[in-house]
């Protein structure tokens, strides 16, 4: 699959409540795929219009507070294996306080670190190769 984004995705758990600002107002919980610093992917059993610009808060136990912004949807998918209509939606940031997406990368990455570590710090150690 060819990859379109400029920066790296990063797996994050998190809820996104959308509002649109175009066309009828309507609002949405959906759930937050992943994140990366220009935008966001998130799962949402409506399909939501290619182009449509979105306010947004982004929840999740990374950041202590909502994380708002205003974002465009840039794609939108279904996968042809989910029996289910539910949708991949990316949406890139329009308006978005870059000081707390920069801080919630850091905080992602120490945590990650932390955790690799650990495994490190776990793993057997062998003195011969196991075949």
């Amino acid at each position: 699959m060819r990859e379109n984004r400029g920066h790296e995705r990063i797996i994050l758990d998190g809820d996104v409540y959308l509002r649109s600002m175009d066309g009828k107002p309507s609002e949405a919980k959906v759930f937050l795929d992943n994140f990366c610093f220009g935008g966001i992917a998130v799962y949402s059993a409506e399909k939501l219009e290619l182009g449509s610009i979105l306010e947004f808060a982004l929840i999740t136990k990374v950041l202590d507070e909502a994380l708002a912004c205003k974002g465009k949807v840039r794609h939108v998918t279904l996968p042809p294996y989910n029996s289910r209509a539910l949708y991949t939606v990316g949406i890139e940031f329009m308006e978005v306080n870059s000081d707390l997406v920069v801080h919630m990368l850091a905080r992602i990455q120490a945590r990650n670190s932390r955790e690799r570590q650990a495994q490190k710090q776990a793993a057997p150690k062998l003195d011969y190769i196991p075949f």
